[in-house]
């Protein structure tokens, strides 16, 4: 036969408990009655009347694994970025070459480089 010493060595507690209740007055049962109820509880013996303590834990979402053919496909599809990207490093792209009759160069100041100018010369005269 097999023996379940976890099952006896609580079942030794909850006895010595049982054999305290036997000697105490009833005033002083209750917190022994109490200490009973929770170890049967611990034991699943008893269900527990208090409810569950703390949050509800939510499950997950599992995401669903790809295909074995896809996960191919993928690494080829980073290859080829990657070659793009590879190509087009070290490349200087040419700047259009501005014609000298597009900018409009006059020979006079800037309007505050004028006012300064003009302010210079009222305190010669």
């Amino acid at each position: 036969m097999e023996e379940v010493k976890p099952q006896t060595e609580k079942d030794k507690v909850l006895a010595d408990l049982e054999r305290m209740l036997e000697g105490l007055s009833e005033n002083s049962k209750q917190p022994i009655l109490e200490l009973i109820r929770k170890r049967k509880v611990e034991l699943g013996l008893l269900s527990s009347d208090l409810p569950n303590a703390g949050y509800k834990l939510r499950k997950r979402r599992t995401q669903p694994k790809p295909a074995h053919g896809t996960d191919k496909i993928n690494r080829e599809a980073g290859k080829d970025s990657l070659r793009k990207i590879a190509l087009g490093v070290g490349r200087v792209s040419e700047t259009r070459e501005t014609k000298p009759q597009d900018i409009d160069v006059k020979d006079e100041p800037l309007k505050k480089d004028k006012k300064t100018l003009e302010e210079a010369d009222s305190y010669k005269y």
